[in-house]
């Protein structure tokens, strides 16, 4: 118990602390000078029946579901190449080269997507070679958020996947196998769900930071694919309005937790239930 004392400290203070300050926010009210608290539910009020911010959440959701998915469809081969495929002899080097790339800045990245995706980027200047482009849908769209998502997020998805799969027994699979099992049986009966774990984390975590997300909506996506965090910022921002910003994202948690528990229900239908203790 007294282990945990610590922990619970510093939880308490670093994560508690502001979320209880934030949920008393969303209640009360802010002119240009002053910030008060309140019990109003004005704020609450326009963030659930507000169209527009109903509209924005949708997105949100299902920008940050793509890309969680596609992040965990593009992690796991690669993962897996370097655990338990032919590429497990190279496994410490793969993973060194995962590491690095999340050394380079968050903002860089998306910038270097906004120069590749532009009208004289290097994808339209390879298209032009061959007598196609420029496009000019390539930037400033959903599909445009997606992929720069899915680049950014891609090495933090394979990260708990890779470790949940190095702690798979290769004899469970090759016993698999011996038992007539095929490929695709294998992977679906032993592998995946002594991965579920580090699936069910990979997800979560792209899922949740793309579904928050509001710079590359802002950098790459256009008015058209602004997302709720776009109009958070602002709150917190330009407009001052903490209040509204404090009820828009206590709706926008609450509702990528609800897409999370969903996936995790889904998960456990599927019989991925993780390794048996």
């Amino acid at each position: 118990m007294a282990r945990l004392t610590p922990l619970a400290v510093f939880l308490t203070i670093f994560f508690v602390a502001p979320f209880v300050v934030l949920f008393l926010y969303s209640f009360g009210s802010s002119t240009i000078f002053e910030l008060k608290f309140g019990t109003s539910g004005a704020n609450w009020s326009s963030a659930l029946t507000d169209s527009f911010y109903r509209t924005l959440l949708v997105r949100s959701l299902v920008t940050g579901l793509v890309v969680g998915v596609v992040s965990v469809a593009l992690a796991f081969p690669f993962a897996y190449a370097i655990t338990l495929g032919p590429l497990r002899r190279h496994s410490e080097f793969f993973l060194f080269a995962v590491l690095v790339s999340l050394f380079s800045a968050y903002v860089v990245r998306i910038y270097a997507w906004r120069t590749l995706l532009g009208k004289s980027g290097l994808i339209n200047e390879a298209l032009g070679t061959v007598g196609l482009g420029p496009y000019d849908w390539l930037l400033f769209n959903r599909q445009a958020v997606v992929v720069t998502l899915v680049n950014v997020l891609i090495p933090m998805a394979v990260l708990p996947i890779y470790s949940a799969l190095a702690q798979v027994d290769p004899a469970l699979i090759e016993a698999a196998r011996d038992s007539g099992a095929g490929t695709l049986r294998t992977l679906y009966s032993v592998t995946l769900p002594l991965a579920s774990r580090g699936l069910n984390a990979s997800f979560a975590l792209c899922f949740l930071i793309a579904a928050g997300d509001y710079v590359t909506p802002q950098f790459v996506g256009g008015i058209d694919a602004q997302m709720l965090g776009n109009v958070i910022a602002e709150q917190f921002g330009v407009a001052f309005n903490w209040p509204l910003g404090s009820a828009l994202a206590f709706m926008l948690v609450a509702s990528m937790g609800v897409v999370v528990a969903l996936w995790l229900g889904l998960m456990r239908l599927l019989g991925f239930r993780g390794p048996l203790r």
